[in-house]
């Protein structure tokens, strides 16, 4: 569900300004209300801040999870399917025997569950903002003004009624949003960000990789283990490329699936999460040019790999931009947590139940935009 948010910007954690223009120009229609909601002034999150009481309404609390669930449903619906919030994880997926997650909790309780996170991180954003000197400007003021303004004259009746806005509602999500991108941007602007050419050192190789996957239409999942004598066929498919005098000929005759891959060359094998930790160590072991005897690795294939660059300049540049920007991000949210432990979050968990994603959001005809 993580993966769903950040592509589809449910996790709205853009710059202000655009921030501001994603809820100021989203159109949304939907389908009739049906159902009794709870009272729009009812308490949903009850907040300990120090011995200091703040209250988070259902009428807010209800906004801010439809508005999210609205961004989501313009885009993804075509894909997802009408049932798609009341699947579970494994139900969404395309081949659910490769999920790894045994959850039975749904696509809506998933989404809910991070918005919560989302408001609990505004909320002690906006808390501790002057403590890093963060303000709202007069400006970052009319903007949020504008901005509610034009969402709710943008909507019609019926979609305003179903995502339950109203322009207090949609000034404070804003105020909110824009309290939580300034402190993140100062604190991560102040990080120690700094990556050394041995933390960020790529190393590259080419792979050929036979298989042992069957792709049998009679397995239930379409991989299950081939048998010895097969495996037997590949393996000696993969011995061939490993003794040939050209790599890339050799794997394209003997109709390997081949690609590049690049790993921290300092890194543990064991710490790469998407390569095998043999394949890696063997790796580590090659200089430019070399090509490797044949890896078995259980559950997957064989393997065979000519280290390309040892040191891949420009593979080691992307690499340096990540673990700076991982950095920066790690010292975010360390702060974060530090404040996060003195302050305590009560959900009335009835009330919670009570948002659900029943009717789905399309966008209006004309007014599309992401």
């Amino acid at each position: 569900m993580y993966e769903l948010f950040r592509r589809q910007g449910g996790n709205i954690f853009m710059n202000r300004n655009k921030v501001v223009a994603a809820i100021a120009l989203t159109t949304v229609a939907c389908t009739a209300v049906t159902g009794c909601a709870p009272k729009a002034t009812d308490t949903v999150i009850t907040i300990d801040n120090n011995g200091n009481e703040d209250k988070l309404t259902y009428g807010y609390v209800n906004f801010v999870c439809k508005y999210n669930q609205a961004r989501i449903d313009q885009v993804d619906l075509q894909y997802m399917g009408k049932d798609y919030w009341n699947q579970t994880a494994q139900q969404s997926s395309s081949s659910s025997s490769q999920s790894s997650s045994g959850s039975s909790e749904t696509n809506e309780e998933s989404a809910k569950d991070y918005i919560y996170q989302n408001m609990q991180g505004q909320y002690i954003a906006k808390q501790h903002a002057s403590e890093v000197g963060v303000k709202l400007t007069s400006d970052d003021k009319k903007a949020i003004e504008k901005a509610a303004k034009k969402f709710m004259s943008s909507n019609s009746d019926t979609a305003i009624k179903q995502v339950g806005a109203t322009e207090e509602y949609v000034e404070d999500y804003l105020e909110y949003e824009t309290y939580y991108e300034k402190v993140r941007g100062k604190l991560e602007s102040e990080a120690d960000d700094t990556v050394t050419d041995k933390e960020a050192n790529q190393s590259t190789f080419t792979y050929a990789l036979f298989s042992t996957k069957s792709d049998s239409s009679s397995s239930a999942s379409g991989d299950s283990e081939m048998s010895a004598k097969d495996k037997a066929k590949l393996k000696a498919k993969a011995e061939k490329v490993a003794a040939a005098a050209d790599f890339d000929k050799e794997a394209k005759a003997e109709k390997a699936d081949t690609s590049t891959y690049s790993y921290i060359t300092a890194e543990d094998p064991a710490d790469d999460e998407a390569m095998d930790e043999k394949v890696i160590a063997v790796a580590q072991k090659l200089q430019n040019g070399e090509v490797s005897d044949v890896i078995e690795v259980k559950d997957r294939g064989y393997y065979v790999i000519r280290m390309d660059k040892t040191h891949d300049e420009s593979a080691t540049k992307d690499k340096k931009k990540s673990l700076a920007s991982q950095k920066r991000e790690a010292a975010f949210n360390k702060q974060m947590n530090a404040w996060k432990k003195k302050i305590r979050f009560t959900l009335d968990k009835k009330l919670w139940k009570q948002i659900k994603f029943t009717d789905l959001f399309t966008t209006a005809s004309g007014n599309a935009t992401r």
